[in-house]
């Protein structure tokens, strides 16, 4: 193990965040770092309770874990209180939204009431399109991504359309320029959607959910 995290209170970094919503599939990595985000509170590790101390060494070597000595507790309100202000960091141009599948926004900063449910009607339909076509993408051409993004001449996303799979649920956040995911805004938004919306089947620690 390359470091030792007994007595030390885990969450997933911001990489380990992104990881643990950008798909679908029920892997353990992807289920461990869900499970830390089930609680109000970060659990504290437990050796003793991890059976695949590969899959640890894996999850640290990628660096999708922080380590906090005290424990940490998810901003306090309700979601819907908390989403503008972490939608707006979250955006180089402090523009962003979160919409349901079904083209419904939950909260919107920095877009005109109209543009936020143009673009959360947008984020429904390419939601439909990625689903019927995943088979090109995801099987053929072997690509990991479920987001879509307007780019420009060089590339760069003007707007992008990210898929978030929070258990059962699956929500997009949409961002004008580019993305800022290196960041605690973001782990607070997945800590928040997971705490609400992700049914835990199997905890990390469950004195600490």
């Amino acid at each position: 193990m390359s470091e030792s995290l007994n007595d030390k209170h885990i969450l997933p970094s911001p990489a380990g965040a992104f990881y643990s919503i950008s798909n679908k599939e029920n892997e353990p990595a992807r289920q461990f770092l869900q499970n830390l985000m089930t609680g109000k509170e970060t659990p504290l590790f437990d050796e003793k309770k991890i059976s695949d101390n590969d899959l640890l060494q894996h999850i640290q070597k990628l660096q999708w874990l922080q380590v906090f000595e005290q424990p940490v507790t998810i901003p306090e309100g309700t979601i819907e209180d908390a989403l503008p202000d972490l939608l707006k960091k979250l955006s180089s141009e402090s523009k962003a939204l979160l919409a349901d599948d079904q083209g419904l926004y939950l909260a919107s900063t920095g877009f005109t009431h109209e543009a936020s449910e143009e673009l959360s009607a947008l984020s429904g339909d390419l939601s439909s399109l990625y689903a019927r076509h995943q088979g090109i993408t995801k099987g053929n051409l072997n690509i990991k991504s479920s987001a879509f993004s307007l780019v420009d001449a060089a590339g760069y996303s003007q707007l992008g359309f990210w898929p978030l799979y929070i258990g059962n649920v699956t929500f997009v956040l949409v961002i004008l320029g580019a993305p800022r995911f290196d960041q605690s805004a973001f782990v607070e938004l997945v800590w928040m959607l997971h705490k609400r919306y992700f049914i835990n089947e199997v905890a990390v620690d469950s004195d600490a959910a």
